[in-house]
């Protein structure tokens, strides 16, 4: 847990001067779904590992059409490579993960209260911890071993993406949707050719309520 809160607390201090340096944010709280996978290729059939992701975030408009979203979130990522229907080597691996993310904004034609939204940006994110299952002839799980796999946890990559916003009285409700390509890789192996590099996808919901004057 030690991990956790040093993770959770670099993301604090990260975010606060963005914050202090503005009088007006929209800051609220967002969950969704994970759809992810290693970009390594196998001779197996490639599945979406599914989780969840929940966390909070903040949005401020600079200008007309611009504005930046910032987010901490707790995400579940990992593989699921499938034999066969009854064999199948899996990965779920939890991380703490902080998007930084520049955000085109445009009206949508004919929905009144509703806005469209595109960003692009960069993550950084801390692997906190993960669990490895595997069933064969038997079924077995155990906790992710970083210093056995020599496993880095640090993740780092650009997302790009969108979102679709209902305008309410002083806030707003969003769908969200992402899509996340990891540059580190994550379990370098001796002789070993291919990048162990997350790809997500991320839909959820988020509420933004505004701050300030």
């Amino acid at each position: 847990m030690n991990r956790l809160y040093r993770a959770i607390l670099f993301c604090l201090l990260f975010f606060f001067p963005f914050l202090v340096s503005a009088q007006i944010w929209y800051i609220g709280g967002k969950a969704g779904a994970s759809f992810s996978n290693y970009k390594a290729k196998t001779p197996w059939k490639e599945v979406s590992n599914v989780g969840y992701t929940v966390g909070i975030t903040a949005y401020k408009q600079v200008k007309k059409n611009y504005g930046i979203n910032l987010e901490l979130q707790y995400i579940q990522k990992g593989y699921y490579h499938k034999i066969c229907n009854d064999i199948y080597d899996k990965l779920e691996a939890n991380y703490i993960e902080l998007p930084v993310m520049f955000d085109y904004t445009f009206i949508v034609p004919s929905l009144q209260n509703f806005k469209g939204h595109l960003n692009a940006g960069v993550y950084a994110a801390y692997w906190l911890s993960g669990k490895y299952k595997m069933q064969g002839f038997d079924e077995s799980s155990e906790d992710f071993d970083f210093k056995e796999s020599d496993a880095s946890r640090f993740d780092f990559g650009p997302n790009a993406g969108g979102r679709i916003e209902y305008i309410l009285k002083n806030g707003s409700l969003s769908l969200d949707f992402r899509y996340e390509i990891g540059v580190l890789d994550l379990q370098k192996q001796i002789n070993d050719n291919t990048a162990n590099t997350n790809r997500a996808f991320i839909v959820g919901l988020s509420y933004l309520k505004l701050i300030g004057n």
